[in-house]
């Protein structure tokens, strides 16, 4: 065995192990998902009960009632959302806003994150199947692989900048022009090897 062939079966190896890895985080954050959006759901139903609770736990000391109570991060994206601040032209949310707007902000805030983990697990999908595109063709320098890896970082990047700011998704900005550099050269290089061969 050649040193060419003990490389491509190490990437192989290593493509099927990062394949795997992928596929169990993308169920993961599928559940993680489906778990926030029913949570938002159940708690949009609840309605004035969970308001309720909410109030009655903030009185024995159990939940903090600071100011920053209802402020919550995901990321570095800052979601202080306070109810008294929320506007909205539909009387229907305006109702509910009225009577149960804990259970309005927390609902919508798990929905959000919910959003978040689906958004999460699509980009694990794709990269699970650059893993085993990379698998299949023999080398990371394809036309494909190119393609789906610059999605990839595209859409990484997307995530990045929205929300964890501007220096950190600028960062991977450059790191996937280099990476998109990179694999077009070694494609190429693999174009004038397979063409001396």
């Amino acid at each position: 065995m050649n040193d060419e062939n003990v490389k491509i079966a190490r990437i192989k190896k290593s493509c099927h192990v990062g394949k795997i890895v992928s596929n169990i985080l993308c169920i993961i954050f599928a559940v993680a998902f489906v778990a926030g959006i029913a949570g938002g759901i159940m708690i949009f139903a609840e309605g004035r009960s969970f308001d309720e609770r909410l109030a009655d736990q903030q009185a024995r000391g159990v939940i903090d009632s600071s100011d920053r109570f209802v402020a919550a991060r995901a990321f570095d994206f800052n979601l202080g959302i306070v109810p008294e601040n929320i506007e909205s032209d539909i009387p229907a949310i305006r109702e509910a806003l009225a009577d149960h707007p804990m259970s309005v902000v927390y609902g919508t805030y798990m929905i959000f994150i919910g959003v978040i983990f689906a958004i999460v697990a699509v980009l694990s999908k794709l990269v699970s199947s650059i893993f085993g595109l990379i698998e299949k063709e023999n080398t990371p320098f394809t036309d494909k692989v190119k393609k789906r890896v610059t999605i990839a970082m595209i859409i990484t990047t997307a995530i990045l900048f929205l929300t964890t700011g501007t220096p950190l998704g600028v960062l991977f900005a450059l790191l996937t022009w280099v990476v998109y550099t990179v694999l077009d050269y070694g494609k190429t290089l693999q174009v004038q090897s397979d063409e001396t061969l």
